[in-house]
């Protein structure tokens, strides 16, 4: 069965392209704008993983990551951060990889394949 991909990302040009990556790989892909419509995104159907980018409006991804680690159903779900923002590394308490924009295409699908599995 497919392993489902949540793409959290405020830059449709981002959304568009890890979409088409991961979709022409077998993953099932969803993906949201925010925090807040990416939470009810995974409240409705858990995904297996999350690709989550830091800065966005309305809700940042820095506060939905917070908020998924302070869930106990939900705080399992693997999240790679994708971001360009120079500070990241302190945005986010717990060990995850990050992934920097520009995106590399073979170590987003590595990196991905590695959490899923």
């Amino acid at each position: 069965m497919a392993k489902k991909i949540l793409v959290v990302d405020d830059e449709k040009d981002i959304i568009e392209y890890l979409s088409s990556l991961l979709e022409d790989n077998g993953y099932l892909v969803s993906s949201a704008c925010n925090g807040i419509d990416a939470m009810e995104s995974i409240k409705a159907d858990r995904p297996d993983l999350i690709l989550l980018d830091l800065q966005m409006p309305e809700e940042t991804g820095t506060g939905l990551y917070r908020k998924l680690r302070n869930k106990k159903d939900l705080r399992d779900i693997p999240i790679i951060i994708v971001s360009g923002f120079a500070g990241r590394n302190i945005a986010v308490s717990k060990s995850v990889v990050v992934l920097d924009k520009p995106l590399d295409q073979a170590v987003v699908l590595k990196e991905v394949e590695k959490a899923v599995s």
